[in-house]
């Protein structure tokens, strides 16, 4: 049952309404705000990943622009309408910004999990967090199906000003079904992975692959900013324990849960599993303090010096900066840690190369000087220690067989 709210009566001219995204998008509070849009005064929005439609970007032309983290899922609906503007951020720095005031919210519109004394953030940690306590007006769905998990989620009852109470089940991403080129990759990035190495790994086919290559490890760890269905399979498998990390030692670490209703399920009162805040999970002292961190991430393009361009194609927002850089930079603090960058070698059907002479958008996510490995299904460039050139002759060879003769060609003209 849920109860009604008047979003537009709460809504101030000049204010930022934030609301959560992935698994912990609030869609009824969002169908509120849709009901709300003709009404609302000017107003900005401010959007994390948006996995539904639920809130029609049409109904808000000329009441709210929305800033985002970037164009990835259904946020690039924004984009469509001509109301997105990108907040170009590193996500574990996206909690003390919000916490500074640097990134100010007035509105919140967060999913959360009910408890005995009080409320739980469920199956996200995010900035919203920090922004319970400093927003004006914070208004919670409480979702009866929403997982209580531990960590940093406990949200006190007096930091909640409206209460909206539902039973819904949360949205899912099922596991992916890579193919023949998914597997092969996979197997590359296997062969990098140690027993006893921390995972950090991103959501989709392709990471689904790699996790389902990881059957033969042994105690594995997980460090991460999400997680899915294949780290539970990982755990009830044996494969992954937790047991080698000196930090956080018997716990899997993550700042977020996407995944099907068995994740849910997983997570929901597992002593186990922590979820924590992205100024941890993405903190750079942190990664350093976790031997073998091995992060698993992807990318839309690289160029032939190791330049990574997660967020823009074609001129289009499609991805997200996220934690791509963090996470590259944190696992080379780690002793013997590695950064790997996975991507199938073309896009548009095999018309377009994703390994490139220049960025074309010339938007560059992690720089040339975090690069570490680079991994398609024709091999691994190891990039870290190499001069441009050897990075680039590297590159060409792991590009697709269609595309590597103009990429050797261009290694020469590379400085």
């Amino acid at each position: 049952m849920t109860d009604a709210v008047d979003l537009a009566a709460l809504v101030r001219a000049g204010d930022t309404v934030a609301w959560g995204g992935a698994a912990a998008e609030p869609t009824a509070l969002l169908a509120a705000l849709n009901a709300a849009a003709p009404r609302l005064p000017s107003c900005r929005g401010l959007a994390n990943l948006g996995l539904t439609r639920t809130l029609d970007a049409t109904r808000l032309a000329g009441r709210m622009h929305v800033a985002a983290l970037g164009g990835a899922a259904t946020n690039r609906r924004f984009q469509e309408a001509g109301l997105l503007d990108v907040l170009p951020v590193h996500y574990g720095a996206m909690p003390d910004l919000v916490r500074d005031g640097k990134v100010r919210i007035d509105v919140v519109l967060i999913m959360l999990a009910p408890t005995g004394a009080g409320f739980n953030l469920g199956p996200q940690v995010d900035y919203l967090a920090d922004a319970l306590p400093r927003a004006r007006i914070v208004v919670a769905e409480v979702n009866e199906a929403a997982p209580e998990t531990f960590g940093e989620t406990a949200v006190e009852a007096g930091d909640v000003d409206h209460v909206v109470r539902t039973q819904r089940p949360l949205i899912e991403l099922r596991p992916g079904r890579g193919g023949d080129v998914a597997a092969a990759i996979g197997a590359h990035v296997a062969r990098l992975v140690p027993d006893g190495a921390t995972l950090q790994v991103g959501l989709g086919a392709l990471p689904d692959a790699i996790l389902a290559a990881l059957g033969g490890k042994r105690d594995l760890g997980v460090h991460s900013g999400t997680i899915g269905d294949r780290v539970v399979d990982l755990i009830e498998a044996g494969v992954i324990t937790n047991r080698r990390k000196p930090i956080d030692a018997g716990l899997t670490v993550t700042a977020g849960l996407l995944g099907s209703d068995r994740l849910y399920r997983f997570a929901h009162r597992n002593p186990a599993l922590r979820l924590r805040s992205p100024r941890y999970t993405h903190d750079n002292l942190v990664h350093a303090q976790i031997p073998k961190l091995v992060g698993i991430n992807s990318a839309l393009e690289v160029d032939l010096t190791g330049q990574m361009n997660a967020e823009v194609a074609g001129g289009r927002h499609l991805g997200m900066v996220g934690g791509h850089a963090d996470f590259m930079r944190g696992c080379l603090r780690a002793q013997d840690g590695r950064g790997i960058v996975a991507l199938e070698s073309t896009a548009q059907e095999g018309r377009v190369s994703r390994i490139v002479p220049r960025l074309a958008d010339a938007i560059v996510t992690t720089s040339r000087s975090d690069a570490d490995i680079v991994v398609t299904e024709y091999g691994i460039a190891e990039l870290r220690g190499r001069t441009v050139r050897e990075r680039g002759r590297a590159l060409a060879a792991i590009a697709h067989p269609r595309f590597r003769h103009e990429l050797e060609a261009a290694c020469e003209a590379l400085i």
